[in-house]
């Protein structure tokens, strides 16, 4: 028996990563598409507070979650520190992720640095990428992805850092770069 799959219906998976400036703006455009288009969205972001996003998605109708600590990016955490981070990572792992099949949208936010740091099991990425739902779209961003996740998605981006602000001693400013 030969069975035929609606391919406008197949959920893909997108990593944005890289040095640059864009790959969570990336990921949330493609939110915004899809809640154009009238898909359930889901929203969940690591290591970031007091984002423009934040603050937009809070006041919709939005599955909006937050994992808030200080990012690995900006503090050095000891050994510790990472072993109780990471545990308080799978609780709310746990929590962000209750119902997901609910949805037809997926961003997870800053994963790859999280991975990198040890603070998230590579394990249960893998995880929700070999077992989500067929039709369920999964965006994950972030710098440092392992090879692993690169392997397993459909779409890579690396965004490349060429010219930043940064460089020039200019700091984040809010409603653009957060």
């Amino acid at each position: 028996m030969i069975m035929v799959v609606d391919k406008s219906k197949l959920g893909l998976v997108h990593v944005y990563t890289g040095e640059g400036k864009g790959k969570t703006s990336t990921g949330m455009g493609l939110i915004i598409r899809s809640l154009g288009r009238g898909l359930k969205v889901k929203i969940i972001q690591l290591f970031k507070r007091d984002t423009g996003e934040q603050f937009f998605f809070e006041n919709s109708n939005v599955e909006y979650v937050q994992f808030k600590p200080l990012h690995p990016y900006f503090k050095s955490y000891n050994p510790d520190d990472l072993e109780n981070l990471r545990k308080e990572f799978l609780e709310f792992w746990k929590m962000a992720t209750q119902n997901i099949a609910e949805y037809d949208v997926i961003l997870i936010d800053e994963v790859g640095p999280g991975i990198n740091w040890k603070v998230i099991p590579e394990e249960i990425v893998l995880d929700l990428i070999a077992t989500k739902p067929a039709n369920m779209e999964l965006i994950l961003t972030g710098r440092d992805f392992p090879q692993s996740i690169i392997d397993k998605a459909d779409y890579v981006s690396e965004i490349k850092k060429i010219k930043h602000p940064y460089d020039k001693g200019i700091l984040a400013r809010e409603g653009i770069e957060f």
